[in-house]
């Protein structure tokens, strides 16, 4: 699914979003684009590179299996599911296509079709707003990836198992 184009898969996506009703509403931009196949591929590899050696000294320690995932596994994910929390931002942030066909209502779109709509015509054109928007844009962007830039410390597991 990673080599299929977006594209194509607008009008089945469309169909399926119009009959439940979820036109024009924020559900319908975000929902289809949560579980893409980059981020489960990004994850399957990461929780492959996992070491078993902690998996069964949690168990030996008494851990449950929900208890392991979430104190043991998922703690040690915090890179892998920063950078897909980062990527994953970044590509919703900067859809354009998809909302401008899904969404109906101006008040509505994300910003990059906003920002699109600001052109204006060519004779009236006002650089200074078109540009002031722009570098507004980025800020949302700087924002979340200095929010999540402590997850890339890479490491944490590093000296955890000696192999």
């Amino acid at each position: 699914t990673m080599m299929i184009p977006g594209q194509v898969l607008y009008v089945p996506l469309f169909t399926m979003i119009s009959g439940m009703g979820w036109a024009n509403t924020y559900s319908s931009v975000v929902l289809p684009t949560l579980a893409n196949a980059f981020g489960i591929f990004l994850m399957r590899q990461n929780m492959l590179a996992f070491p078993n050696a902690l998996i069964e000294a949690a168990r030996i320690d008494g851990y449950g299996e929900i208890s392991i995932f979430f104190r043991i596994v998922m703690p040690n994910m915090k890179p892998a599911l920063g950078a897909l929390g980062i990527y994953m931002f970044m590509s919703m942030w900067n859809s354009f296509m998809w909302p401008l066909i899904i969404l109906g209502t101006k008040s509505m779109y994300n910003f990059p079709v906003a920002l699109a709509m600001l052109d204006g015509v060519v004779w009236r054109k006002d650089y200074g707003v078109i540009m002031l928007a722009s570098s507004i844009a980025t800020l949302p962007i700087l924002l979340i990836f200095l929010a999540f830039q402590k997850q890339f410390v890479a490491g944490v597991m590093s000296g955890a198992v000696k192999e």
